[in-house]
């Protein structure tokens, strides 16, 4: 099918010219359509297949912490949001090997991140006491993360090759 001209009858059947009728509705669906490219849109069950057979962990300490951030996740935040925070762990954990005691100070931290995107209005107290870890601990894990991902976007900002792949 070729591109329909500006002065050309439009394509919906009204008798107007293409410019007057549906132009502007088409460039508008076209820019969204290149905005927003397709996103994933995951179930509980494929974040659990995500985390036992998508993923490669270093460590089997570091899949039963996605475990946890599932289970304590599932029941305020969308499957998207907690998949994120998977992600950040998994790439986390692949580049840093990190070492802890008790895996609720990283859940409550990774949830913490979640918070601040989907502005849900959690505080680190309120996490603290879920988690049963201090706001302290969580202030800690969340730098520790917020950290890697700047290194990991600066990374990306000198080899925009990284980007393309």
């Amino acid at each position: 099918m070729s591109k329909l001209g500006r002065n050309e009858q439009c394509h919906c059947g009204s008798g107007l010219k293409y410019k007057k009728c549906c132009m502007s509705k088409d460039e508008q669906s076209a820019r969204a359509s290149k905005a927003s490219p397709a996103i994933r849109h995951f179930t509980e069950a494929e974040l659990v297949h995500l985390v036992d057979h998508e993923s490669t962990w270093a460590n089997p300490q570091y899949a039963e912490l996605a475990h946890e951030l599932i289970a304590s996740m599932k029941q305020d935040y969308k499957p998207n949001h907690i998949a994120m925070a998977i992600m950040i762990w998994h790439d986390f954990t692949n580049m840093t090997k990190p070492s802890y005691r008790k895996s609720g100070a990283f859940c409550a931290a990774l949830e913490y991140m979640v918070c601040e995107v989907t502005e849900s209005g959690k505080s680190k107290n309120d996490l603290a006491e879920k988690y049963e870890v201090s706001a302290a601990t969580i202030t800690k894990r969340y730098q520790e993360l917020s950290g890697f991902l700047m290194q990991q976007l600066e990374q990306n900002e000198q080899t925009p090759e990284a980007v393309a792949q």
